[in-house]
């Protein structure tokens, strides 16, 4: 059996060259997987021609950036450095993702951490069901309903004029955006990278951590085409699922006002059709905010 001979990169953390993570690395700037693969075994034997066994991570990453620089562009390879860089500074990043149930925000979310290496990823359900353990419900009725029925709780105090659904959602989405808060504070403390996703989360309940810190990016994830939202629901294996398909009216409407709410505030909406390839355009948002974290620096 042949073994390969290893490269070892010696930096704020000590590791082995590893092809596949270049590759996943690349993919974040537009490299499809096969392509970062390809461009990885180049690096790789380019290195062990020259006998580069042992190098600095610093050496490392002007080696990439040469050869992204002259077998692709200077912008791509800029945009790799600036990641690196990014690595290197430990500025924590916030990716904040929201959207109506069942547009597809956990899956996203989950590729968007894994891209990045962040380990913390949180789901607003989670802070809910740890909300409902705290607060009754006779004190946050609201609370203890789903975002897309918690108008069924309403007390009679609200006007008719407003859209109960609406209202409900809101008044169930901002118990749950206290908590949030709280799960924020707590990474600013350990500054630490995260991911929040979940339908709770509203523009409106972030726009001051959006306004004042740089390291905060917030995505509205849309479905436009309703029938394909209801194929999306009716694919789901929950118990809440035919639950969901009862109220897909009433979630039809909370996925608008979500969209509405991001235009309002001009922050960035990706369409989840699958021709528009949502996981790039999310991709190219968060590289984007990263060179705009460390090019302020």
């Amino acid at each position: 059996m042949v073994v390969e001979p290893t490269i070892f990169i010696k930096g704020t953390i000590n590791r082995l060259f590893s092809r596949g993570f270049l590759a996943k690395k690349l993919e974040l700037i537009g490299f499809s997987i096969s392509e970062g693969y390809q461009f990885s075994n180049h690096i790789y034997s380019d290195l062990l021609r020259l006998e580069k066994n042992k190098l600095s991570k610093s050496y490392f990453d002007k080696f990439v950036y040469n050869h992204l620089k002259s077998k692709y562009n200077e912008n791509i390879a800029e945009k790799y450095i600036l990641i690196e860089n990014w690595y290197d500074t430990g500025i924590p990043l916030w990716i904040l993702i929201t959207g109506a149930k069942g547009v597809g925000k956990s899956t996203l979310s989950r590729q968007i951490a894994s891209d990045l290496g962040i380990q913390h990823i949180i789901e607003t359900d989670v802070v809910r069901d740890v909300l409902r353990k705290i607060l009754s419900s006779e004190v946050t009725p609201e609370l203890h309903a789903s975002t897309y029925n918690a108008y069924k709780k309403l007390r009679p105090i609200y006007s008719s004029r407003l859209d109960e659904v609406i209202i409900g959602f809101e008044n169930h989405a901002k118990f749950v955006n206290m908590g949030v808060d709280a799960v924020l504070s707590r990474a600013e403390i350990e500054s630490v990278s995260i991911v929040v996703e979940g339908e709770h989360l509203l523009p409106a309940f972030f726009d001051e951590i959006i306004r004042k810190k740089t390291n905060v990016i917030f995505i509205t994830l849309a479905l436009s085409d309703s029938a394909q939202h209801l194929e999306n629901l009716n694919s789901q294996y929950t118990q809440e699922k035919e639950d969901l398909i009862k109220h897909f009216e009433e979630i039809r409407k909370v996925h608008d006002h979500i969209v509405n709410e991001t235009k309002i505030r001009k922050l960035p909406i990706v369409e989840l059709e699958s021709s528009q390839k949502p996981l790039q355009q999310v991709r190219k948002l968060i590289v984007d905010k990263i060179v705009s974290i460390v090019s302020t620096k």
